[in-house]
């Protein structure tokens, strides 16, 4: 009797052993994955499948008082980086979001040769938003966190976030979010920014298609089986990911190599909407640098 207690009991530790050894087997290769990232990413590394922290009020950079919002984060690629955050925003964010940009809206543009005009593969509509307004400084307050020291505080910011609409037919076909030519800063300092990394948030999911889609993104995690209805995501038939537009859930991914030049792996579209109406939040952190002209 003696002998099986004890011969149970091996058992037990053995693999109370084997649990603590593949605990710290994971939290070594994470450690060791942020850190050939870089140390700019390094928090980021440490949101893959975890709760941000309950919601508290808590003071903006301007001290608005702002509730935190409780969300998860899933790593989908490490290199280039790509993160979904589901709950990101809550039904009274998206609410009030929509309240302030909601007469605000004229067909989108882009950019071209400095300029910033319509085309024909950009069809949305578009509503850039008052970064000092109450509501949207909460919101990117939050994207700062999120970021942690992605973003120098005394150098860079969070730039001028915009709300974009589809409707039935409407897409934006495959571009990236980086600038090819960095833009002046608005200060007449000598420096340029580009934009780092990109928050899509998805606020209005009443439509059929409409999914964005990163041909060049590849998974690490398992995806859904086909016809899984809670899939968020799927291997688009010309490869790559789309990601179904679910309210409230966001895509973060980071825009630019450590030297600040563009990944055009990031490249991604806009896949046209089918039916009804999808409406979205693009928040593009500028990262400054000196200007080399």
């Amino acid at each position: 009797m003696a002998k099986t207690s004890t011969t149970k009991a091996a058992a037990s530790n053995r693999g109370t052993t084997s649990s603590i050894a593949s605990i710290a087997i994971a939290t070594i290769c994470m450690m060791l994955t942020a850190w050939l990232i870089g140390p700019r990413l390094g928090h980021l590394m440490s949101l893959v499948q975890s709760p941000s922290p309950l919601p508290q009020l808590n003071s903006s950079s301007s001290g608005v008082m702002c509730e935190d919002q409780s969300y998860k984060t899933e790593i989908i690629s490490l290199d280039p980086l790509v993160i979904y955050i589901r709950d990101f925003f809550n039904t009274k964010d998206i609410d009030n979001i929509i309240k302030v940009g909601e007469n605000r809206f004229n067909p989108s543009v882009v950019h071209k040769n400095g300029k910033m005009v319509q085309n024909p593969y950009r069809t949305s509509w578009s509503a850039a938003l008052p970064a000092e307004d109450p509501v949207v400084e909460c919101v990117l307050e939050r994207s700062r966190k999120f970021l942690g020291t992605i973003l120098n505080p005394s150098e860079d910011e969070m730039g001028v976030p915009q709300l974009v609409r589809y409707t039935e037919g409407q897409e934006y076909n495959l571009h990236h979010d980086w600038m090819r030519i960095p833009q002046a800063a608005f200060d007449g300092s000598p420096r340029t920014f580009n934009r780092v990394a990109s928050f899509f948030v998805i606020l209005q999911d009443t439509c059929t298609g409409g999914e964005t889609w990163f041909p060049f993104i590849k998974a690490i995690s398992p995806q859904p089986k086909k016809g899984d209805e809670g899939r968020l995501w799927r291997e688009h038939e010309d490869g790559g990911l789309a990601f179904k537009p679910v309210a409230g859930n966001a895509i973060f991914w980071v825009n630019l190599f450590p030297n600040g030049t563009g990944d055009t792996r990031t490249v991604h579209a806009g896949l046209p909407v089918t039916g009804g109406l999808k409406t979205a939040m693009n928040i593009w952190p500028r990262q400054y640098r000196p200007n080399s002209q």
